[in-house]
């Protein structure tokens, strides 16, 4: 008898958890996260240099967001401006194939669904409201504006958005595209599929605990139909 590890995740599921960039669109197509970065290092301006060396080693806006916790008028400053950001770059996002097919299958099993990113939750809400998609997710986790070391990989997104939804975190699956999303939901003892949207992410996902990997969102649709 063949065993079907995916659909056996969403059958006893209640509730689907999807990261926001990658599983369900490609935010930063139009308006390149690097961009972003290079932009959020200059608002900075100088900065201790201890600082200044963990900011320029952050790969990517959340991770310089990171970088400037110990600092709270800094951090406060580039949260504005990445709020800023992320509301503008929604507006060239890309879908990303299956997503719909993904979300839609969640709505027709029953299936609670919740965005949980580290993304400003009024730029989620922005997207899915311009494609039609807000009706079909039951709560937004962004990132808290107050504390970025709550994002990913703490569980922390994870643990408030089941308990908006009334769910226990060991009845969700979270499916994420970065190693810091099955960190966060490991952590927080939800199920954990990884979505390995560009080449060499499947082994990184599975080393990083996946309990399935994927690689498209259409194969993830039609596991929870």
């Amino acid at each position: 008898m063949t065993i079907d590890p995916l659909g056996q995740l969403f059958a006893s599921a209640e509730a689907v958890l999807f990261d926001f960039d990658g599983p369900i669109c490609s935010v930063f197509d139009g308006y390149p996260a690097q961009r972003i970065t290079v932009e959020l290092r200059q608002l900075a301006g100088a900065v201790p240099d201890d600082l200044n060396e963990a900011m320029q080693k952050a790969a990517g806006p959340h991770e310089l967001l990171l970088a400037t916790a110990g600092d709270t008028r800094l951090a406060t400053q580039l949260e504005r401006a990445l709020q800023a950001a992320e509301l503008a770059a929604v507006e060239s996002a890309l879908p990303t194939p299956g997503a719909v097919a993904a979300l839609a299958a969640c709505r027709d099993s029953g299936k609670l669904v919740a965005i949980v990113s580290n993304n400003y939750d009024e730029s989620v809400a922005r997207y899915l409201a311009r494609t039609g998609l807000a009706a079909q997710v039951a709560h937004i986790q962004g990132r808290d504006p107050s504390d970025p070391t709550l994002m990913k990989p703490s569980p922390h997104l994870i643990e408030k958005a089941a308990r908006a939804l009334d769910v226990r975190t060991s009845a969700c699956v979270f499916i994420g595209d970065q190693t810091s999303d099955v960190e966060a939901g490991r952590a927080a003892g939800a199920h954990t599929v990884g979505y390995a949207n560009k080449p060499g992410k499947a082994d990184a996902l599975a080393l990083a605990g996946a309990e399935v990997v994927v690689d498209t969102m259409t194969e993830l649709a039609a596991a929870i139909r």
